[in-house]
């Protein structure tokens, strides 16, 4: 469930006006990307007419499917709902159009990439069960768990395609095969596709501030969307190679090697670790006083990516090097060696995160019980501070009151966080509510445990 706004905003803070400002540079890229593309050659131009109006597409969906979820009048939410829908449905019909380009899907043929969207489904979802839970107090909600993971996939996907296409068009097609090509491919990478995705993470962190607490969270969201990317990433590898390798006998292997590196080596140790660090620099940045502070910490994030990214790739000539066996001992050595201090940092950041955030939440949960205004019991802070004692207060309601019990007092327990999540905002100024809001989370809570 998602936690209501504590009051109806009058006007809308100006991270709104920035993301607002995000997408018309997006519209203005489109128009002029339209031209060049018509003197730049036919793939680009495709990537440009189908993939960016897709993306266009795709955000208005999200837009007024989170505006759904949030209004109460069932008129209204079914008319969100409708539109978000049907944006949804032709913006992946875009989307689509481009990635059947890229992912050959025409050569593998739509059975083959459905095989491979299937085998990365189960994977990706253990893979946004397990960074979910990395939140230990306050877990993020699925559905925008699952909004990252989809922008990810969609619209982060579609802005490297335009972007990749129309840098090996300028820049790599004239570089001869060789140290040269690889460099830049590697920057081509390591640059477009993390600034791809800290756009969804940076977008996604402006319409929906008040989910973003601190490091921890930036660090959920931004790993959320690089798996969305991995997700995308792995199904057009592996029917790429399928196509490649069908002809001598060896496609259903090629495609099983790609879901191997991919989905289980590469699963944590790759692109969502590169986003994570975008996703911790953004939580870092949200409790920074100053907008000059802020701004450091977001590029710093982003270059750690780049960097990350372009370490990634850059190792790619020596994965090549030597016999079969060599290969693919240096190919799994390269996921510790390379991204290992990387996936360090995160958990570090995470660890460091989570041990700030339960001093912060313990301390407000503990002022909150001693008001006794009843919206936190003394007995209830030790309980709500463990993900274990929680789960089993669950379960103990759900032996003596079935399911609705057991879903009643998991949104009471939340309800009780958001509020000390709260105070801990306002005592910090990171917030930009009245304090009628906080009260009013109190009222909310007191319902619940009525």
């Amino acid at each position: 469930m998602i936690q209501q706004a504590a009051y109806r905003r009058r006007w809308r803070p100006t991270r709104y006006w920035l993301a607002a400002m995000i997408a018309a540079a997006l519209f203005v890229v489109l128009v002029l990307s339209s031209v060049a593309s018509l003197a730049i050659g036919p793939v680009p131009l495709r990537a440009t007419l189908f993939g960016l109006p897709g993306v266009g597409f795709v955000i208005a969906a999200t837009f007024f499917a989170l505006r759904a979820l949030h209004d109460h009048e069932p008129g209204i939410r079914l008319r969100d709902a409708t539109r978000a829908a049907a944006l949804f449905v032709v913006g992946i019909f875009l989307w689509l159009a481009v990635v059947d380009v890229y992912t050959f899907t025409q050569e593998a043929g739509p059975g083959v990439a459905t095989a491979c969207a299937i085998a990365c489904v189960p994977t990706t979802a253990i893979g946004l069960l397990v960074i979910r839970r990395f939140d230990r107090n306050e877990k993020e909600p699925w559905r925008l768990v699952l909004v990252a993971a989809l922008w990810g996939a969609v619209i982060s996907t579609s802005l490297v395609v335009w972007a990749e296409g129309l840098w090996d068009l300028v820049f790599t097609a004239t570089l001869v095969p060789g140290p040269a090509a690889d460099t830049s491919a590697a920057y081509s990478a390591g640059i477009f596709e993390e600034l791809a995705k800290g756009t969804a993470v940076v977008l996604l962190y402006l319409v929906m501030r008040d989910e973003v607490d601190d490091v921890v969270d930036g660090i959920v969201y931004g790993a959320a969307v690089g798996l969305g990317f991995n997700f995308m990433e792995s199904v057009a590898y592996m029917t790429h190679q399928y196509a490649i390798l069908a002809p001598v006998g060896l496609g259903a292997a090629g495609a099983a090697g790609q879901w191997y590196f991919r989905q289980v080596v590469g699963l944590f140790f790759g692109h969502a670790t590169f986003t994570a660090l975008i996703g911790a620099g953004i939580g870092i940045a949200r409790q920074m006083p100053l907008i000059s502070q802020r701004l450091l910490v977001t590029a710093s994030g982003f270059l750690a990516a780049i960097a990350a990214h372009f370490a990634w790739d850059a190792w790619q000539a020596f994965v090549l090097v030597g016999s079969s066996s060599t290969q693919l001992l240096v190919a799994n050595a390269r996921y510790v060696l390379v991204i290992g201090p990387f996936a360090a940092v995160v958990l570090l950041l995470l660890v460091m995160g989570q041990h700030v955030e339960g001093r912060a939440l313990r301390r407000h949960l503990e002022v909150e019980a001693a008001g006794g205004l009843g919206a936190v019991l003394p007995y209830e802070v030790a309980l709500l501070m463990s993900p274990w004692q929680r789960f089993q207060a669950r379960l103990a309601a759900l032996a003596r009151g079935g399911p609705g019990a057991y879903l009643g007092l998991a949104r009471l327990q939340r309800a009780q966080l958001h509020l000390a999540m709260e105070r801990w905002h306002r005592e910090r100024r990171e917030i930009d509510q009245p304090l009628a809001a906080e009260e009013a989370l109190r009222q909310h809570v007191l319902e619940l445990r009525g």
